[in-house]
């Protein structure tokens, strides 16, 4: 009865005329007509990161993490688009741009925040790379975005929670942390993270991501969908985010076979996976 409570909360505020919701960052808006624009020049993108001070030097952290760091440590934007080229420094500072949107007063909701950010820049890192090691290197930039945001709308049940709790309608003192990972791991989720990106005006198969990443059976034939799901259950098995099962054999899943990946490149993105906890700051 008390989740039951609480998710009519949640649904009435989400269809409250005064409810704020999450807006994308004007940076990131830009960042993506930019690369969806084939006029963009590399200059371009380079002003737009370089006239956020604080967003470059949060892509400047991530690329001198452990995953990117060459020889030499890189200090200038420019220096980080020669060694990783212009699309992976944009895709990077689009997620980073996001950070803000994960931020809270709220200690309980900020635990959960900062978990749920932790995996949604794991998945977007590790959707990329899969994306790049099962033959369809023209989707990795899409995978990227559809990994970072598939779990939305977790984030605006947490939001809508936080402004819940300081408008004092959920009474005094933390919520019972089951409750909390009951709701959060409902199929709400998936529903408020569809209609949050269709009001973000985000492209349809980014969308049908964040609604389907759970459904079952689902669209095989959907590789955006099928390389997230992948990456979804691979940062569940070494438990960055919310939920953690490590019995996950990820060479066994119906999505690594229908991406034909084995032991050796799943074991390589887990890797990736635990440098990116840190990349995520």
């Amino acid at each position: 009865m008390v989740q039951q409570s609480l998710q009519d909360l949640i649904i009435k505020a989400l269809a409250s005329e005064n409810l704020q919701l999450p807006a994308l960052p004007t940076i990131a808006m830009q960042l993506q007509h930019a690369l969806r624009d084939r006029n963009t020049k590399v200059a371009d993108l380079e002003k737009m990161i370089v006239g956020d001070q604080a967003l470059a030097s949060q892509v400047l952290r991530v690329a001198n993490s452990s995953f990117y760091r060459g020889l030499q440590r890189i200090n200038t934007i420019q220096k980080a688009i020669i060694r990783l080229g212009v699309r992976k420094v944009a895709m990077l500072a689009m997620a980073v741009s996001q950070r803000s949107l994960y931020l809270t007063g709220n200690p309980q909701i900020g635990l959960y925040m900062e978990r749920l950010w932790q995996h949604a820049f794991a998945a977007a890192q590790s959707s990329q790379w899969l994306a790049n090691h099962c033959g369809c290197r023209t989707q990795a930039d899409d995978a990227f975005m559809a990994g970072l945001l598939h779990n939305i709308g977790q984030l605006v049940i947490l939001r809508v929670i936080d402004e819940l709790s300081a408008n004092k309608q959920l009474g005094g003192g933390p919520l019972p942390e089951n409750l909390l990972n009951e709701l959060l791991n409902s199929n709400m989720h998936n529903a408020m993270g569809y209609v949050l990106m269709k009001r973000w005006n985000l492209p349809d198969e980014y969308c049908i991501v964040a609604r389907d990443h759970h459904r079952e059976p689902y669209d095989s034939d959907n590789i955006l969908l099928t390389i997230v799901r992948l990456a979804d259950q691979a940062c569940e098995k070494l438990g960055i985010g919310l939920r953690s099962d490590s019995s996950i054999a990820l060479a066994a899943t119906p999505e690594a076979q229908a991406l034909g990946l084995g032991e050796i490149v799943l074991t390589e993105v887990e890797i990736l996976l635990e440098d990116s906890v840190t990349m995520a700051g």
